[in-house]
């Protein structure tokens, strides 16, 4: 059993980073080198030498364009509290503009 204080105004983990949105940022990272890497072939056939569904890949591909200090965050164990991978997942289609990530992820 442990007793948990939370600090109004401090955001993160304590820099425990959530192993789970650390396989999420690995994988996107390994996803991306795969794109680069394809030379121009379709996501329907990157995702099926990845052994991952279109819907999948594309998915977790997008948050290799996360923000780098949003990345750096999350690697650092610094997300907000609130954020974790099942929300990352869910945020659906996020900005491109670095800034404009950071307001609908909570990171600002």
């Amino acid at each position: 059993m442990s007793t948990k204080l939370l600090i109004e105004g401090q955001s993160g983990h304590a820099g425990k980073p959530d192993r789970s949105l650390l396989r999420l940022i690995a994988l996107a990272r390994q996803l991306n080198d795969l794109v680069m890497s394809g030379n121009g072939k379709p996501i329907q056939d990157l995702a099926a030498a990845a052994g991952l569904s279109r819907s999948y890949f594309t998915r977790v591909f997008r948050l290799s364009l996360l923000a780098p200090d949003i990345t750096k965050a999350i690697v650092q164990g610094r997300q907000p509290v609130e954020f974790t991978a099942i929300k990352l997942m869910r945020a659906g289609q996020f900005p491109l503009l670095w800034p404009d990530q950071r307001r609908q992820l909570g990171f600002d």
